[in-house]
């Protein structure tokens, strides 16, 4: 095999390996535990028949009334400000639209993160992102959930 057919045999195969890397680590699906009681939940909302549910999670900095109430404020004072960037989203959402959730009898086994984590994580979120939530009889369920720029 000449020198030529063998470098481009070597450039084949590590570009094969890069793409397949690459595919693997895209691949990585965050879910999230909510604590429905957690006061970084902002707020939530479940359809009755769990087809449909949002989540909104504050931003860390934004956890305290006091802050939010501060930054309208000052938004407010700079409402004629051309300049002005606008109001800052206090909270990340989450939404399931028309999807029911897999009911799990345990969490074993399951990677996840909770609300405190996804926090310190940057609100780095997955396409899907999962969410799981407690149900008074000691199961869980579990969503694929989408973030606003995904809808």
């Amino acid at each position: 095999m000449s020198v030529i057919k063998r470098i481009i045999l070597c450039i084949v195969i590590l570009f094969s390996n890069t793409l397949l890397a690459q595919e693997k680590k895209e691949s990585k699906r965050i879910t999230i535990y909510l604590d429905l009681n957690d006061k970084s939940l902002r707020e939530y909302s479940i359809n009755k028949d769990t087809t449909g549910a949002s989540f909104s999670i504050y931003i860390k900095k934004y956890e305290s009334k006091k802050e939010r109430e501060r930054v309208t404020e000052k938004y407010h004072n700079q409402i004629d400000d051309p300049d002005s960037m606008g109001l800052s989203s206090f909270s990340v959402g989450l939404y399931v639209l028309n999807e029911k959730p897999k009911r799990i009898k345990s969490l074993k086994g399951l990677k996840f993160i909770n609300i405190k984590q996804f926090q310190k994580s940057g609100y780095k979120t997955s396409s899907p992102t999962y969410i799981i939530h407690k149900l008074k009889d000691g199961t869980y369920l579990q969503w694929s959930a989408m973030t606003t720029e995904e809808i």
